[in-house]
């Protein structure tokens, strides 16, 4: 057992979700950090915490940085990391953006590591078709 802190180092947006005509999507996001291992846990963070983040998938317009902590406790070996992304409509069901769920197993030091699209080929799960996400786990 070892306490960790998962960090979501930045979003990417590659498909607003929105007609041509509108300038940048309104995005919100949601994690959920989980663990069967031991007592097991589950952890959900909301950002932004309120309203929503103006983003496009223009280049220059599509990329946030957070260095957002999602979650800092004791794991084993077992974590699974998800998150959820939608584009917030006011005239119809919000659109979602592709889910990431990724499953760690095994020793903690096998998984402790930076996460980021590219780095795994072209199968790489950080890399969804609309959008990228970049993370890191650490020792603490």
């Amino acid at each position: 057992m070892a306490r960790i802190r998962v960090t979501l180092k930045s979003i990417k947006i590659l498909d607003d979700l929105d007609p041509f005509y509108k300038e940048t999507g309104e995005f919100r996001f949601r994690s959920r950090v989980s663990s069967e291992s031991g007592k097991g846990f589950e952890h959900e963070t909301r950002f932004p915490e309120e309203g929503h983040y103006s983003l496009s998938d223009k280049p220059g317009w599509n990329y946030v940085t957070l260095n957002k902590t999602l979650y800092e406790g004791d794991a084993d070996n077992h974590l699974v990391v998800e998150l959820f992304g939608e584009e917030i409509d006011l005239l119809s069901a919000n659109d979602q953006l592709d889910h990431y769920k990724r499953e760690h197993r095994g020793p903690l030091d096998d998984w402790v590591g930076l996460y980021e699209p590219a780095d795994e080929g072209s199968t790489d799960p950080e890399a969804m078709s609309n959008w990228r996400i970049s993370y890191s786990i650490e020792k603490i």
